[in-house]
């Protein structure tokens, strides 16, 4: 771990100063090296150490296929059976699809992956130990704390579901490995602790952060307020089988918020005021990111190799369990024909490939723009989990509240749709269904096969067998964790490889 950190803590404050999510939303000093003493001397000061972790999560790396979470949310969909590739276009993304790259511990993907969650946790550790130090109301230390909280315990939680094993809810404690819990900013080699104690220090930092951002301002949609910790705490009692604590975060994270309109649900999923949208990333123009945005690999509209000769399509059999009258189909088109005609209604050129299938979900600025507002949690989302825990926990009444929950999420999206009379395993799987068709593309399906401890199955769908490569993967299989990247395994005495 410690050749990983020591750059990062040299060069932080330049960083975390330099690069705001929002233009107008802080001054930030206008210097190329200052000192972290220097960052947290006022709490105003320190809002650009946190506008400094929002701009992580979308600015280019080292690669081009690196921009933060959108290349992490593009990994864990390629690697599902929901997004297929239809070429190999430029070739980024395609040993992910074939579940080559993360199985490779000298891999760019695995290193990325490593070195971005735990930037993150490292400039959320620097905030921790530095803001109560601040000249500044408590009030907005609080706020700040807050914020760096989340992120750590948000960034912790991504890499466990990679890195470790399964959680199993059925055998606590999960003593399994999991990754290095970081609390402190030290670059000191660290061992990997428990998937159990994992979570554990991901809930406490929650609910921490839930507590100090209760009742603070929700400034920017990129910014996380309270309501995103609890769609987090959310996410992770999910995982962890809790679903009392599931059902009952994610209702307390949407209440008051509304689903998007028919007609906003197909302006390309890329507007941060679109009011579903919880926590997303404004891009703003003098920060557009070319080839590098999520948008130019997943959007139909940027002229990009990657969506020129590979556009991307929806699995033919998730798609076909739609009804007519679902309003989501028209994210799609299931023929090239229709495909065609619509890339030509916008101006969109024959030199744009078209597929059955066709995603036409994602939609950058325009063909030369590649900026767009990635959604990083939406209030579908946390219907879902509500409908989802209340599923499976199944005490009395519970189903009745699932089938509401689908309904209210499925009226609105389905003109058509009736409330569910499915019980069981039934409802179950009409629940996750509607969740791989609602959240294609936004970086959940690996996360939900693995939790679930499902197998890989692609059998029987349109995939193409030279891009996609592995059809199926058994639940538990040791595939299912990402290796640790031999970068840091050399530099860290105490790392142990996963199998």
């Amino acid at each position: 771990m410690k050749n990983r950190f020591s750059k990062l803590i040299i060069t932080v404050a330049a960083i975390l100063l330099t690069q705001g999510c929002a233009k107008d939303y802080l001054d930030t000093i206008p210097t190329s090296s200052v000192s972290k003493e220097t960052v947290f001397t006022t709490t105003q000061n320190a809002w650009a150490a946190i506008n400094g972790i929002h701009r992580l999560m979308y600015m280019q790396w080292r690669d081009q296929g690196e921009v933060g979470q959108g290349s992490m949310m593009i990994h864990v969909d390629y690697l599902g059976e929901d997004m297929a590739m239809t070429a190999a276009g430029s070739g980024w993304y395609n040993n992910t699809h074939r579940w080559l790259a993360h199985t490779n511990s000298n891999s760019s993907i695995p290193n990325f992956a490593w070195y971005f969650y735990y930037r993150i946790i490292n400039n959320a550790n620097i905030v921790i130990e530095s803001i109560d130090n601040a000249v500044g109301t408590q009030s907005e230390k609080d706020h700040i704390k807050g914020q760096a909280l989340a992120y750590r315990a948000w960034a912790h939680f991504n890499l466990v579901q990679l890195f470790g094993k399964r959680y199993d809810w059925t055998a606590k404690p999960n003593n399994q490995l999991g990754v290095p819990i970081m609390t402190k900013s030290t670059t000191e080699p660290q061992p990997r602790k428990s998937v159990e104690e994992v979570y554990k220090q991901v809930n406490d930092d929650l609910d921490l952060a839930i507590t100090l951002l209760d009742g603070k301002p929700a400034k920017l949609k990129s910014h996380i307020n309270v309501r995103v910790a609890r769609g987090i705490k959310a996410r992770v009692a999910l995982t962890t089988g809790e679903w009392a604590t599931a059902f009952a975060m994610a209702n307390q994270a949407r209440t008051g918020l509304t689903l998007m309109s028919a007609a906003q649900l197909l302006e390309g999923f890329t507007k941060i005021a679109n009011p579903e949208f919880m926590w997303a990333c404004e891009v703003i123009a003098d920060q557009t990111t070319y080839f590098y945005s999520y948008y130019a690999y997943n959007s139909y509209n940027f002229s990009s190799s990657m969506i020129r000769a590979n556009p991307k399509k929806i699995n033919n059999l998730l798609y076909n369990l739609m009804s007519t009258t679902d309003r989501r189909r028209q994210l799609w088109e299931p023929t090239t024909t229709a495909a065609r005609t619509r890339l030509t209604a916008e101006g969109i050129p024959t030199t744009f490939a078209v597929t059955t299938h066709h995603n036409f979900k994602f939609k950058a600025v325009d063909q030369g723009d590649s900026r767009g507002d990635l959604p990083y949690m939406r209030v579908a989302e946390m219907i879902l989990i509500e409908a989802e825990a209340y599923a499976r926990r199944a005490q009395a009444g519970d189903e009745v509240l699932a089938r509401q929950r689908l309904f209210e999420l499925m009226s609105n999206r389905d003109p058509s749709y009736v409330l569910s009379t499915n019980s069981g395993t039934a409802l179950i799987n009409e629940i996750m269904n509607h969740r791989r068709i609602e959240l294609w593309g936004e970086g959940f399906r690996f996360y939900d096969l693995k939790r679930l401890n499902l197998a890989l199955n692609r059998n029987g769908a349109n995939h193409t067998a030279s891009l996609a490569v592995i059809y199926d993967v058994p639940a538990g299989d040791n595939r299912w964790q990402w290796l640790i990247p031999e970068d840091e395994m050399k530099a860290n005495p105490l790392m142990v490889q996963n199998p």
